[in-house]
């Protein structure tokens, strides 16, 4: 395999979140792989993901130039294979720092308009609370990911994934070994990565 080249965004207040401890996970597996990796904590780096007037895009305009932030950081998509954004899903939706995240630097003139996304790839891993079966009852599994790989499909992205690990919260499945669930939890997110390299 040639080498491959892995970016990870990831959103959470917290540095030792759950969701901090899978990107963890998946940068130490990717690195067992062989591949590189490269990490952007959306809250450690100090984003700001409200969008301004300066980042409207200019429908007439593809060459606008945005922000130096936006510019570096869609520059920093350049030359990776994959691209990783892994959240907590909130409100059946992106945390804000993801969602500001993709309207400010996904931006038209970049990732579209004219432009092709720089990565083959996108992986999306969202942590849901509860359970599987409670996110399939409402057609929540279902609506966000046609919602991301209908995202990936505009932007021409080649291979749009889409994986959830489920009950992250750990109350809705009268579950007794917490710790045993949570490595089970960690197991899954290496396999997504075990399952780019086959």
């Amino acid at each position: 395999m040639k080498s491959e080249n892995m970016y990870i965004v990831w959103a959470h207040p917290r540095a030792d979140s759950l969701t901090a401890q899978m990107v963890q996970e998946i940068q130490k597996q990717a690195t067992h792989h062989g591949i590189n990796v490269s990490v952007l904590d959306l809250y450690r780096s100090g984003f700001n993901p409200v969008l301004g007037v300066e980042d409207e895009p200019d429908w007439s305009n593809p060459d606008k130039r945005y922000p130096a932030e936006v510019h570096r950081l869609f520059g920093e998509l350049k030359g990776k294979d994959t691209i990783m954004i892994v959240f907590p899903l909130w409100w059946y939706s992106f945390p804000a720092m993801i969602k500001g995240y993709l309207e400010r630097v996904w931006n038209f003139g970049l990732a579209y308009g004219g432009q092709k996304f720089p990565a083959k790839r996108v992986c999306w891993l969202a942590l849901v609370g509860g359970s599987e079966a409670r996110f399939e009852k409402y057609g929540w599994k279902k609506n966000m990911t046609e919602y991301l790989q209908g995202a990936g499909s505009y932007l021409g992205i080649e291979e749009s994934h889409v994986d959830f690990l489920f009950n992250t919260i750990g109350v809705e499945e009268d579950i007794t070994d917490r710790e045993s669930h949570y490595q089970g939890l960690f197991k899954q997110a290496r396999e997504k990565v075990d399952a780019l390299v086959r």
